[in-house]
């Protein structure tokens, strides 16, 4: 076996990225639309502090991102009652849409990688990219 661990992972990465071009593209998604709309929970509003965190973001590179998916209608904000200061956040009825899309697409991209494992394959497999993402 010649391939380095790394280049696999390299290879299945590009291979991921292709399926995520594709899907933006097919909504007219920005990359940051694409990563703020997966980040939110069909049913569990967040704040900017939280959404920025779960797109990986800073709260001020955040911020902006959430200002546009707002502008476009892709998530709804709210001002806490409880807090002023805090910005409650949750899926528009388009965001829904485009994440119930989104979702439904991954999952048969999915459906085709467990096609061709064996349980045990898909099983082991959870567990060694559980362990690689530990390693880094």
């Amino acid at each position: 076996m010649n391939d380095r661990i790394i280049d696999l992972i390299l290879g299945m990465k590009s291979k991921c990225l292709e399926k995520e071009e594709s899907i933006r593209q097919e909504f007219g998604l920005s990359p940051a639309e694409y990563r703020g709309i997966t980040a939110m929970d069909f049913d569990q509003p967040c704040n900017c502090n939280k959404l920025s965190q779960k797109m990986g973001l800073s709260v001020s590179r955040g911020s902006r991102v959430i200002e546009k998916l707002v502008k476009n209608k892709y998530i709804i904000s709210e001002t806490a009652q409880t807090d002023k200061r805090n910005i409650i956040l949750h899926l528009a009825p388009r965001g829904i849409r485009i994440k119930k899309k989104i979702d439904s697409m991954l999952n048969e991209c999915e459906q085709v990688i467990e096609s061709k494992l064996t349980n045990t394959e898909i099983k082991n497999t959870l567990k060694i990219f559980q362990k690689l993402g530990n390693c880094l």
